[in-house]
C-alpha cells in the first residue's frame, strides 16, 4: 500500500496555506476551532495545528468546512499544490 506524500514528508498540501489565510483573518488555532466547532465539526485547536503543520491528512469535507470558516473557496486552499511536489511513498 502506497501513501501520499508532500515534499518535507508532510501529509497534506494544504497546511501552510490554511495558516497563512486564518491569521491573515487575525484567528488563533482555537478561534478557528470554535468556527469549525460551529460548523459541526468537533474538532480542538491542537488538530489544527496538526493540519497546519502537515501532520494529519484532511478530507475534502474538511477543506469544505474550513473554507466556509475562512470565508474563501476550496480553490483558495488549494492554490499552488501543483508545486508542492505530491508523490508516493511506500
Amino acid at each position: 500500500m502506497y501513501k501520499l506524500r508532500v515534499k518535507g514528508d508532510k501529509l497534506n498540501t494544504t497546511g501552510e496555506r490554511i495558516a497563512e489565510l486564518r491569521v491573515a483573518r487575525n484567528l488563533s488555532q482555537n478561534e478557528l476551532a470554535g468556527l469549525l466547532q460551529l460548523r459541526g465539526w468537533s474538532v480542538h485547536k491542537n488538530t489544527i495545528s496538526q493540519i497546519e503543520q502537515g501532520k494529519r491528512t484532511t478530507s475534502e469535507i474538511d477543506l469544505s468546512l474550513i473554507a466556509d470558516a475562512l470565508h474563501v473557496t476550496i480553490y483558495d486552499l488549494i492554490q499552488g499544490v501543483a508545486e508542492n511536489g505530491v508523490n508516493l511513498m511506500p
